[in-house]
């Protein structure tokens, strides 16, 4: 029951991501929630990749690390909408450049989306070392867009 819970939890999570894209779009945001739902979004991210890491040291791949990564491709899919025009925060690390360059910042995500998607394919075939080179690869693809786009830490 606990397994169907959590995958049930993790594709609502997407599903919601998926959502509030669409929604965010169409409606004004408030820059405060956006900030919040983006701050989520990415901590769960970084869970579901950091989890996949220490499966693939492990040698085994779970119908568990397989909705991990459906997770994660979920996420980049959904990335995008996170980041609507006017959803600055005084909390958010996020730079202008997102918006003031969105053909850049469109090309960020699509690098850590396709890797993404490579690391749901590994998951799916079950081979533990594919899943290890795909999770390698797709680190930097986060840290390359985040370089660019992710001001420093605010006290």
């Amino acid at each position: 029951m606990a397994s169907l819970t959590l995958h049930f939890s993790r594709y609502a999570f997407a599903a919601t991501l998926a959502l509030g894209a669409v929604v965010g779009t169409a409606f004004a945001v408030d820059a405060g929630a956006a900030y919040e739902k983006r701050e989520a979004a990415m901590k769960e991210a970084g869970g579901a990749l950091k989890a996949l890491g220490g499966a693939a040291k492990a040698g085994t791949v779970t119908p568990d690390d397989v909705a991990k990564a459906q997770a994660l491709a979920d996420f980049a899919a959904a990335l995008p909408g996170l980041f609507p025009e006017g959803t600055m925060s005084d909390k958010s690390r996020a730079l202008a450049d997102i918006w003031d360059d969105p053909g850049a910042f469109e090309a960020k995500v699509k690098e850590f989306a396709g890797a993404a998607d490579t690391v749901l394919a590994a998951a799916k075939s079950g081979d533990a070392a594919a899943l290890g080179a795909a999770v390698g690869a797709t680190g930097p693809t986060c840290g390359g867009c985040h370089k660019m786009f992710r001001g420093p830490e605010k006290n």
